[in-house]
């Protein structure tokens, strides 16, 4: 073997190497739930969507919150609350979407809700974040039922992975089933009927409060905690 081939041959193994010991885009990196609203304010400050009408079920939302270094794929993911399929369950699943490193992602209810600026939907994500929610991406479940959405008594809101694997859940008052799952990957929320619950830190140490009021609302969709005290 020549020269020349030995050298290419080498740096073919090196880069091989190299490329074997780096990370996939996103492994093992899982968002971190940062707030949610699941008993809307009345009057307007439950008006989360800012759609100039409070809406008892539409304005409900999840924000999610990328504390790592690096792009998590969302594409296939899911956020849920406690009912089973086809028993009012809420159901929101990624289209093919990218959260990355330190951006926030809020999902609406959606029901009835004419939210501005660019707003993804279950089938693709939004062109660009939204300006209106301090630059976070927008998505809206689409709900059309009156009947699906958070309870208020007692629920949870869970995200999954792609294989259907419950990562993170946040869970509020005495909900009839058990959480999907426990320890230091589910978190309790106080309950509250005036405000949504937020977590004290973007970290998954943050302890979940009741949002104090910020500009008029009694919650932040697109803002998320600070990282540290």
């Amino acid at each position: 073997m020549g020269t020349a081939c030995r050298t290419a041959l080498a740096a073919s193994i090196l880069a091989g190497i190299a490329q074997s010991k780096q990370p996939e885009q996103g492994a093992d990196a899982v968002p971190l739930i940062t707030e949610v609203l699941y008993a809307v304010p009345k009057g307007d400050e439950g008006d989360a969507s800012r759609d100039g009408a409070r809406h008892a079920t539409g304005d409900e939302f999840v924000e999610l919150f990328n504390p790592t270094d690096r792009p998590i794929p969302l594409a296939g993911w899911t956020i849920t609350d406690r009912n089973p399929p086809d028993s009012g369950q809420f159901l929101f699943r990624f289209p093919a979407f990218s959260l990355g490193p330190g951006e926030t992602v809020v999902v609406f209810n959606g029901l009835d809700q004419k939210i501005l600026g660019p707003v993804g939907t279950a089938d693709a994500p939004p062109e660009k974040p939204n300006e209106k929610f301090a630059d976070a991406w927008v998505f809206s479940a689409g709900n059309t039922s009156g009947g699906v959405g958070f309870a208020n008594d007692g629920d949870w809101a869970c995200l999954s992975d792609p294989q259907g694997r419950a990562v993170a859940c946040v869970v509020w008052g005495k909900p009839a089933e058990e959480p999907p799952l426990g320890g230091e990957k589910l978190a309790e929320a106080a309950k509250t009927s005036v405000a949504s619950v937020q977590r004290t830190l973007a970290a998954p140490g943050g302890a979940f409060e009741a949002h104090p009021t910020v500009d008029g609302l009694r919650c932040s969709p697109g803002r998320p905690p600070p990282r540290t005290d």
